[in-house]
């Protein structure tokens, strides 16, 4: 009687997780697992509504006093995302790639004219700026090739972004969610290292665990960008160093997630090392905020990476189906790492008779 191990990873299979929009590819329509709304929890999805809600019915005096409360009481839902941040993103995110140039328009002009209504408040510029941001996306795609024709009107609507900023700067609101715009707006209007590192020590005094200032750097020094092959890596573990404790895993564990849809799957295999870290991320945000289940898979993804045959097993029963496409990509690439998670366990066997 001989035994045969099988392969404990299909590499094929699951190599084709690699994201649609990693920076090597050119643009092209989505699929349509990446069309899936991230699973950020009932809690997340649930205060999404009620801002839009009170969107809906022009009601900025509710929104002003929200954004005045969050930024007081730093509040945070289920999986660790800051209240503040849906608030804004929850109007902001009203239009994306797939609405209509008409319905960008119309988006804007309900910001300026709240704008307009609210001279003295810097929360409908921060969003405007926010939206002419993400509509000089939608024009430029993810990719690395680009139309020429689309160069200037990208920029156009870049600078249009920065202007507001700047408008709103002179407001003296302090605001994290003005300086995430603006670190998001200065990896394409800002070449000056040393001005967008200023930038960076501002927002990061102003509130210290607002995980998205770190995203926001970890991308600028992206190699695509303005960094170097394993710059932001090295930042990230520096960064969250430097806040430590439960609070500095959760800022690398945030930083990663963000960030590892720029890579094929083999880019977490060659740094095992920082794994562990990385779940305790997860525990920590768990512990203090409560889960939610794009955590819970993000997690769960991680946990192969580490020397533990208990734990992907463990977290693969707690997502059952709520698997979630932003993280798996394809749900028969899910399927493969839960047969293996369940391999690991003894649940299933390694091994079979030829």
């Amino acid at each position: 009687m001989k035994f045969v191990r099988l392969s404990v990873i299909p590499l094929l299979l699951i190599f084709q997780y690699a994201c649609q929009s990693y920076v090597g590819a050119s643009p092209q329509s989505p699929s349509k697992s990446s069309q899936q709304t991230r699973m950020t929890g009932p809690e997340y999805e649930a205060y999404e509504q009620e801002v839009r809600k009170h969107w809906a019915n022009n009601d900025y005096e509710w929104l002003e006093s929200e954004s005045r409360k969050l930024i007081g009481s730093k509040e945070r839902l289920p999986g660790g995302y800051w209240k503040l941040r849906v608030l804004y993103k929850s109007i902001a995110a009203v239009v994306n790639n797939q609405s209509s140039d008409a319905s960008w328009q119309e988006h804007i002009e309900r910001l300026e004219k709240w704008a307009s209504e609210h001279p003295a408040s810097a929360m409908p510029q921060i969003i405007l700026a926010d939206v002419w941001r993400s509509y000089a996306w939608k024009i430029r795609g993810t990719g690395l090739s680009v139309k020429p024709e689309d160069w200037k009107p990208f920029c156009e609507r870049h600078q249009k972004a920065s202007k507001i900023l700047d408008e709103a700067a002179a407001l003296g609101q302090k605001s994290p969610e003005w300086y995430v715009t603006a670190l998001l707006v200065a990896r394409v209007e800002e070449d000056d290292r040393e001005a967008f590192e200023r930038l960076y020590r501002q927002a990061v005094a102003l509130e210290p665990n607002y995980y998205y200032f770190y995203q926001a750097k970890a991308g600028y020094i992206l190699p695509q960008w303005h960094g170097q092959a394993g710059e932001w890596e090295r930042y990230a573990e520096a960064a969250a160093n430097e806040i430590g404790g439960e609070q500095g895993d959760i800022i690398l564990f945030t930083i990663y997630v963000e960030n590892w849809s720029q890579y094929p799957l083999e880019f977490m295999e060659k740094r095992r090392a920082i794994a562990p870290r990385l779940l305790a991320g997860f525990r920590a945000i768990e512990k203090l905020y409560g889960s939610s289940s794009q955590r819970l898979n993000q997690g769960c993804l991680i946990s192969f990476f580490v020397d533990d045959n208990t734990t992907p097993a463990e977290l693969m029963k707690r997502i059952g189906n709520a698997y979630d496409l932003s993280v798996w990509k394809e749900e028969s690439v899910f399927n493969v790492w839960r047969q293996e998670a369940l391999m690991r366990s003894g649940e299933l066997p390694r091994y079979r008779k030829i």
